[in-house]
């Protein structure tokens, strides 16, 4: 008599984020022994396994041809093969291709396993020194529109740490944004995490929309404190004034500055739009 083999697993493993170690024994063992490795980018997935001696054998799944490769993949699942999901770096399915392949698995009844790993969220938060009334991830802003506006109004209102992730060439744009809604709120933009270049900067949002006014590089992780009256730090007169010169300085007129800092800062336009005034004359 024919026994049936079992079904294989799924196995959502999560790898380094930049440095190489950065991945957990059993995620290491796991990759060796499954049959197939469905990843995002062999070819970045292939520098991992050359440093670990990993030789599974690699198959591509991006958002790209996930219509096409998920059927084939369920099927070498249903075949009783074991196979393991990789994104480029970190978990796939968080702001990473793989929610599809997941959704799908569990709707044929496949077991989904998730193999931890390195963490640009986690990893963030543990050294921004930020408070907040829980956690909020909101993965990537919207580009622009709508969306993109009420989105950053409620972070403003978010009593809860907000972490973002943001493309390098858009990072001085949403800090600018955020700053207009927030404030000078206490923020941290990670940048290149466990990386050579790794760089963790904190403050104000006006003084890291100042500090990344030029283009970087790499991966970005911005945390922002939550919107609590203890974590505001005082708007002073001297303060101010720095906040108004420094906008004038980027070419924008007394009344531009006055509208957007108020609503931001929740002063008085009169008021900014007097001392803008004065630094313009």
């Amino acid at each position: 008599m024919t026994t049936c083999k079992a079904r294989g697993t799924l196995f959502v493993v999560g790898t380094p984020i930049g440095n190489l170690e950065d991945i957990t024994l059993r995620a290491i063992r796991i990759l060796r022994e499954v049959d197939i490795v469905a990843a995002e980018d062999t070819r970045v997935t292939s520098r991992l396994f050359n440093r670990h001696e990993i030789d599974t054998q690699l198959v591509s799944f991006r958002e790209q041809n996930a219509a096409r490769m998920i059927p084939k993949l369920l099927s070498s699942l249903d075949a009783g093969k074991d196979i393991a999901l990789v994104t480029d770096a970190g978990t796939p399915s968080v702001s990473d291709p793989g929610a599809g392949l997941v959704a799908a698995a569990r709707n044929a009844g496949i077991t989904v396993s998730p193999i931890p790993g390195a963490s640009a969220l986690a990893a963030s938060i543990s050294v921004a020194g930020l408070s907040g009334a829980g956690v909020r991830f909101l993965g990537f802003l919207p580009r622009s529109g709508r969306r993109r506006k009420e989105r950053i109004q409620a972070i403003a209102l978010e009593p809860a740490l907000t972490v973002l992730y943001e493309a390098p060439s858009r990072l001085r744009q949403t800090l600018t944004d955020l700053f207009r809604a927030c404030g000078p709120r206490e923020a941290a933009v990670a940048r290149e995490l466990t990386k050579i270049h790794e760089e963790i900067v904190h403050g104000t949002l006006d003084e890291l929309a100042e500090r990344f006014k030029d283009e970087v590089k790499g991966e970005v992780t911005l945390v922002l404190a939550g919107a609590d009256v203890g974590n505001e730090p005082e708007i002073t007169d001297e303060r101010l004034r720095e906040i108004v010169r420094g906008e004038i300085a980027k070419g924008r007129s007394a009344r531009d500055v006055a509208t957007a800092l108020s609503q931001g800062l929740g002063l008085p336009r009169k008021k900014i739009y007097e001392m803008a005034v004065d630094e313009i004359s």
